[in-house]
């Protein structure tokens, strides 16, 4: 509002200047350009740089780019920062077009790297300077494995170390893995606001660490002390659904390894390790588990330290924590507080994972009080909390007050610290709802960045994209898990399936993808069987055929992330999972399904709490994922220049096509032998029928569907794929009805039942079986917002080439999609008025696009672009 008093020259002198400059600075895909985030830590030896960049100045490409690298430190020099710099590499101008190079010098490790990029374009102009830093966390592990003296893991481990460095202290970094969940503290003050450290891992295979670099304004001159808490986390998640599935190979006692390096003005080093010197004690957490929550004993003031125990290394490879950390994602206040009998009923307004946090008076509080928070995802009808999915997670958190306190203005805070829920609700009981200062439900997450960005002109789809992007996030907790809620929690790779096309449009996923294809090899067998879930928690060896989730998060890290070093590492073992799969074939038709296309309408499942698919063949969805993985591997094998390989699944995927069409496919009456909706969008998606009966058979399923008045058969992996099949042969106004439609099964079923998040089955049941109302599968057709709506697909590396093919309802009258891209942003809108149809495309530097809009098919290089034609 203060613009409109400026004189006019001055908003005139104001308006904004062509620039060109690089944005979006990453290493190894890591996006580093960002100076607030201290997590940026990357894993060498070998170190690849790229960038996005901005040119208002007319240029389309990269003609040229000079790379500066250099050692950066701050240092505090009458209370005003100093960046302190060693130059470590400068290419000079080196004439390219590809926005990225690798560095061929070792680079130190530890210590914050500052990378500075200018760029020139084919018009001859030069970019400004952009930085970005970021440290390489890899080091020779050498410190001992040390644990507590008993055999609780439920009871977590306060260890401390006292420590002396006696001279003054010029940087310092902390290494450290404590297994389950740790938390650390130096000389009294908690390093960073992280939580849930390390990631999650099957640490008989691999252990990852964290660096805390930087903390030279933590240690001083003189006595130091290193504290660091240990709890059970998923070192011993013995859940009631657990024990079923045998004891998880990472099981074992509460551990901690730790490497501290202190480097003195005078150029030596100081270097501090666990060991039988540290010492270990019992604390006010006296009891935490990841399922059932903790309690918090305030009574417990004094630790009484004794010697902790050297303790065998838990097996694994120690890597470096390369994922974003899991953090605070934001906090929510009630959206409303009701009396439940001697209790409260607090509604936060939307389905959360994470925890309650407590502001409380201790004037209001007495001596052995005990409050307690219990979680609950929905109500019953009669208003109470609804706990039975829950399952065996008593997802209760409770706090026991040490005395009362008089002194005015004691107030305080309190939240657990090693555990997560998901809930709406929390049963507040013990204390009077006034007595507290504040009761915040805390949403708790892995800080993978927001990307995408999708809005339309209908408030159904809208909020369906909310629920999607709520669910993704309840659902990032070093891995990416099915629920945040009940005793299981797991990475399960047949949801995935579906799942990992949809996040890396809504998230910058790259990095969370190469940890999970790690997690995946980690429980591979010889044979090349992989596990359901990732880590391996539940489920067979084999696991069920359609988890090409392996194979798909090494594609996406390629489209989206541009990452070719996903598929490279994996390759092998995406061989042996596909090998694995012929051997378990005969005559190329897979033998075995577990779950096949999962959790459909209760209709269309096998009777009662099975959620198999009663009209759509395990075995067909199993072979074709066979079918599929072979087609990615063509890709890859071309990808990787391996020519040989290449031809070799190019036969083979022909071959299995061929024994799926022979066994299920009547080409005289272009029927399958089920028919169902699964099967024909399914064999539509994966291109294996004859040419010329496509549009046949998607006219066939646009018929069944509108038949039977939208109600579809399809399940947690084919739903998505219906909706792909009908756009794709012009029946997009029926797919939107399917979309929007509000009565069961639908979406819009589950908004009317106040959903927020998306639910596990389209039914609202009312027992303790499968029924978690905040899980991602089915959150599959987000991708399809994109690709087809919008119309956005990557056809190559990162986004360098992609095409526009926007699907325009007739019911819907605009979109709008944004997504952030290693190339920079891809924005996209749409509308229809007046018979016309209007788009306006912004391609990134340095990238083209395909874009094909009513009649017109054009190529378009970097710039914005405007298109117009009659409705279609």
């Amino acid at each position: 509002m203060a613009f409109a008093h400026m004189p006019a020259c001055l908003m005139f002198e104001m308006e904004a200047v062509p620039v060109f400059r690089p944005v979006d600075l990453r290493a190894n895909s890591a996006r580093i350009q960002i100076s607030h985030d201290p997590w940026i830590r990357i894993e060498g030896p070998d170190i690849v740089l790229s960038w996005a960049a901005v040119n208002d100045l007319g240029g389309k490409t990269q003609s040229a780019y000079r790379v500066r690298l250099f050692t950066a430190r701050f240092r505090l020099t009458d209370g005003v920062p100093v960046r302190e710099e060693t130059p470590l590499l400068d290419s000079g101008w080196v004439a390219s077009e590809v926005q990225r190079c690798h560095v061929e010098i070792p680079l130190p490790r530890g210590v914050r790297i500052r990378a500075g990029l200018r760029l020139r374009d084919e018009n001859g102009n030069e970019s400004e300077e952009a930085y970005g830093d970021f440290f390489i966390a890899d080091i020779d592990w050498t410190a001992p494995w040390i644990r507590p003296v008993w055999d609780d893991p439920h009871r977590p481990a306060y260890f401390r170390k006292c420590f002396l460095l006696d001279r003054p202290v010029k940087e310092a970094r902390l290494y450290i893995c404590g297994l389950g969940y740790f938390e650390a503290k130096i000389n009294g003050r908690r390093i960073w606001g992280r939580t849930l450290d390390p990631a999650h891992t099957d640490y008989s295979k691999t252990c990852q660490f964290v660096l805390f670099s930087e903390l030279d304004n933590w240690v001083k001159q003189g006595e130091n002390t290193i504290e660091v808490t240990v709890a059970a986390g998923w070192r011993a998640n013995d859940g009631h659904y657990l024990r079923n599935a045998g004891t998880p190979s990472f099981f074992g006692p509460l551990q901690l390894s730790a490497i501290l390096i202190a480097e003195y003005e005078d150029g030596s080093f100081a270097r501090v390790e666990t060991g039988a010197d540290w010492e270990c004690g019992q604390g006010p957490i006296v009891f935490s588990h990841l399922f059932d929550g903790e309690i918090f004993d305030a009574r417990m003031k004094e630790i009484v330290y004794q010697p902790a125990e050297l303790a065998d290394a838990p097996g694994g490879i120690m890597r470096p924590m390369t994922i974003p950390p899991v953090g605070v994602q934001k906090r929510l206040d009630p959206v409303s507080v009701s009396h439940l009998g001697e209790d409260w009923l607090l509604d936060f307004g939307e389905n959360i994972a994470g925890v309650g946090e407590l502001t409380l008076d201790k004037r209001a509080l007495r001596s052995g009080q005990t409050i307690t928070m219990r979680y609950a995802e929905r109500l019953n009808a009669d208003g109470t909390p609804y706990f039975d999915n829950l399952r065996g997670a008593k997802a209760t958190d409770t706090y026991i007050e040490a005395e009362r306190c008089d002194v005015p203005g004691d107030i305080f805070k309190w939240s657990p610290r090693f555990t997560y829920h998901g809930f709406r609700y929390i049963l507040l009981s013990g204390i009077s709802y006034y007595d507290c200062i504040c009761v915040a439900a805390v949403q708790l997450c892995s800080q993978l960045e927001s990307t995408g960005r999708f809005r339309s002109g209908s408030a159904v789809i809208n909020a369906i994209q909310d629920m999607i992007v709520r669910t993704e996030r309840d659902n990032m907790h070093s891995i990416l898990t099915d629920c945040p809620q009940r005793d299981e929690r797991m990475g399960w790779m047949n949801d995935a399936t579906v799942r990992f096309a949809e996040t890396p449009y809504n998230f910058d996923a790259t990095v969370m993808f190469r940890k999970i294809c790690r997690d995946i090899c980690d429980a591979q067998k010889p044979d090349g069987a992989i596990a359901c879930t990732a880590p391996k928690i539940y489920g067979a060896w084999p696991a069920d055929p359609v988890c090409s989730s392996f194979l798909i998060a090494g594609l996406m890290a390629y489209l989206h992330g541009g990452d070719l070093s996903v598929i490279k590492e994996n390759y092998n073992n995406y061989a042996r999972w596909e090998n694995c799969l012929l051997e378990n074939s005969e005559g190329f038709i897979v033998r075995y399904s577990y779950y096949g296309d999962w959790a459909g309408p209760a209709y269309a499942c096998m009777s009662g709490e099975n959620a198999k698919s009663a009209v759509t063949p395990g075995e067909f969805m199993s072979t074709g994922f066979s079918y599929y993985n072979c087609r990615l591997l063509k890709l890859f094998s071309e990808l990787l220049n391996k020519t040989d390989e290449a031809a070799k699944y190019d036969a083979l995927s022909q071959k299995i096509a061929s024994a799926m069409l022979d066994k299920w496919y009547d080409a005289k009456t272009r029927r399958f032998a089920p028919n169902s909706m699964a099967c024909r969008a399914f064999a539509l998606w994966l291109d294996i029928l004859p040419e010329e009966d496509r549009a046949f058979i998607a006219k066939g399923l646009r018929d069944d569907l509108v038949q039977n008045e939208y109600l579809f058969t399809t399940g947690n992996l084919c739903t998505v794929m219906l909706l792909e099949a009908l756009s794709r042969y012009g029946y997009i106004d029926e797919a939107y009805e399917l979309i929007t439609r509000q009565e069961y099964p639908s979406f819009g079923w589950m908004l009317q039942n106040e959903a927020t998040t998306v639910w596990e089955r389209f039914e609202l049941k009312d027992n303790g079986g499968m029924n978690s109302y905040c899980h991602p599968m089915y959150g599959s057709v987000g991708s399809w917002f994109y690709s087809s709506l919008a119309g956005l697909r990557p056809t190559d590396e990162g986004w360098k080439h992609f095409s526009v093919k926007p699907c325009l309802p007739r019911k819907l009258l605009s979109c709008q999609a944004s997504v952030r891209t290693p190339f920079g942003e891809v924005f996209l809108r749409w509308v229809q008025r007046d018979g016309k149809a209007y788009l306006q495309l912004d391609v990134p530097f340095g990238a083209e696009a395909e874009v094909e809009f009513g009649e017109n098919k054009t190529l378009c290089k970097s710039g914005h672009h405007s298109f117009c034609t009659d409705c279609f």
